[in-house]
């Protein structure tokens, strides 16, 4: 009898395409059409210049895209399925540096002068800038900050240069209050908040021809075949996400001319991150079988979460009517890190055949974060203030945890290589930030604050040209006596080029963000 077995096998005699494991840099797969054997693992990175960051993934299930329908239309392929498990360590120097490399604090007034605030923090915003200002503070305060997005990375390859826009408005930022308790003498407030420090919004993409070789190898039959140049390339990365602070605050006077305050932060984060690779034979040059491939694609994506608890200190003191000094530190701390990795390869034939894997990781560590010391000054004449600010932050100090792991095992010793990596690749910054405030007076009872300010943050890499400079301005404009409405607009700029094995021609990012905050205080 013909069974629907010897049907199959029939339909097997006739593959055009032995089925393929698309495993670059990496032994052969074999595919005979009843017998598949995987060999071990490949790690296939992004760009790390772009993403700040090294994925790496593990071969956790392979997929061959084929099914019985398939398998009757075509009657080249037959049901394969195959479940390969392996661990590998993804933790990186870069990684841990980008977890709050690009922390900006909150406070439309703050931020509107460059961040600037040491000194003055007399406003919510001083929980994260120098709880200690907070005893300037006359009123009791209810706050709800938005933010928007204008962002744009114009991307070059290969001459060609594309347009990579983002656009958001509306987004929440935060939101909290600040409340005077009544004192025999001196002051002492009292403030809770959420806020988003730090956003982690990225986008960049380019495509071009390329006849530059970048050693691409897929593995067909004990053999692997070179899928390399004269292709046309591309390449799409996104990022976004944020990371916030519930933080609980107070400040209390020490002296007449001398304040302290002490805010406790728990701070979490999540980024949803996803990076795209295509390589594709446009002009038909690799025709010859069992190498006609016509397009590889590589999709990685990565999810990130954190949390951890933060503890800041300041004190503040008044030189003389018009000079105040102050001084912010930021407490080492922990902080926990998961992150879900997924990965899927896929290469298309010219005859329209694919083979596809699809990979799964889950990693979980702790990561130490420095310490950061702010000091700044401040002068205030009449209707003018004029602030400046240095933060110090040694990024050698970030330093994977190695507590909790076997001195004996893989993951340790990887760690450990990449604590060394850190030590010895990232340097201690100070960031520099400035910001001037002019009271507008209409009236007696009416008047419009202008602000402005900008900043360099030097690039936490060890000589690197990649640092970056920002400017901001602002206006508060009180509104029926008791609500303020507060403007910030901060303009980030920055040219970075970047290169890695895929593409290995590079591409240059001109990068222009502005960040809109609208803060909405009500006084009582």
């Amino acid at each position: 009898m013909y069974t629907v077995v010897q049907a199959i096998l029939h339909q097997v005699e006739k593959i055009t395409h032995p089925i393929l494991i698309v495993l670059p840099y990496q032994q052969p797969v074999h595919r005979d059409p009843l017998l598949l054997v995987v060999h071990p693992v490949v790690q296939v990175r992004p760009p790390a210049d772009r993403a700040n960051r090294t994925v790496d993934a593990p071969r956790a299930e392979i997929n061959l895209n084929n099914t019985l329908g398939s398998l009757m239309q075509h009657m080249t392929r037959t049901i394969f399925s195959f479940f390969f498990i392996a661990s590998i360590n993804s933790q990186s120097a870069s990684e841990a540096i980008h977890l709050l490399e690009d922390e900006m604090g909150f406070g439309a007034r703050s931020l509107s002068l460059g961040g600037a605030y040491t000194a003055l923090g007399n406003d919510p915003s001083g929980m994260y800038w120098n709880p200690a200002g907070l005893t300037g503070m006359q009123h009791g305060v209810i706050y709800v900050e938005s933010s928007g997005l204008n962002y744009n990375n114009n991307t070059t390859y290969i001459n060609q240069t594309k347009s990579n826009p983002i656009t958001k408005v509306g987004l929440f930022n935060g939101m909290g209050i600040a409340y005077p308790i009544p004192t025999v003498r001196g002051s002492m407030v009292v403030a809770m908040g959420y806020n988003r420090i730090l956003h982690y919004d990225a986008f960049m993409s380019f495509s071009g021809f390329s006849v530059r070789d970048n050693s691409l190898e897929i593995p067909v039959n004990d053999k692997n075949y070179l899928f390399s140049k004269n292709v046309q390339r591309s390449e799409h990365l996104i990022s976004n996400g944020g990371v916030e602070q519930l933080t609980f605050s107070f400040g209390i006077a020490l002296s007449p001319r001398t304040s302290g305050g002490l805010s406790i932060s728990r701070i979490t984060g999540k980024e949803d991150y996803e990076f795209k690779f295509t390589q594709e034979d446009l002009q038909n040059t690799y025709t010859e079988f069992p190498s006609d491939f016509n397009q590889y694609n590589l999709v990685q994506s990565l999810i990130t979460k954190t949390k951890g608890w933060n503890i800041r200190g300041g004190l503040k003191a008044a030189v003389n009517e018009w000079v105040s000094v102050g001084m912010a530190l930021s407490l080492p701390y922990t902080m926990k890190v998961e992150e879900q990795h997924g990965t899927k390869e896929e290469v298309t034939f010219d005859n329209g055949d694919k083979s596809d894997t699809t990979d799964f990781a889950y990693y979980d560590y702790e990561v130490k974060i420095p310490m950061i010391i702010d000091m700044g000054m401040a002068l205030t004449v009449e209707n003018l203030a004029i602030s400046s600010s240095l933060r110090f932050k040694n990024w050698g100090s970030t330093q994977y945890n190695l507590n909790n792991l076997d001195t004996n095992s893989e993951e340790y010793l990887l760690l450990k290589e990449e604590n060394s990596n850190i030590s010895f690749g990232y340097r201690p910054v100070f960031q520099l930030r400035a910001g001037v405030e002019y009271l507008w007076e209409f009236s007696d009872s009416f008047g419009i604050t202008l602000r402005g300010g900008g900043g360099l943050l030097p690039s936490p890499e060890e000589n690197s040209k990649k640092d970056q400079s920002f400017y901001s301005f602002g206006l508060g404009v009180p509104m029926l006596d008791v609500m303020m409405i507060d403007f910030a607009y901060i303009i980030t700029k920055w040219e970075k080029p970047s290169q890695d094995w895929l593409t290995p021609s590079g591409a240059v990012e001109e990068v222009k963000s502005g960040r809109l905050l609208l803060n909405l205080s009500y006084l009582f």
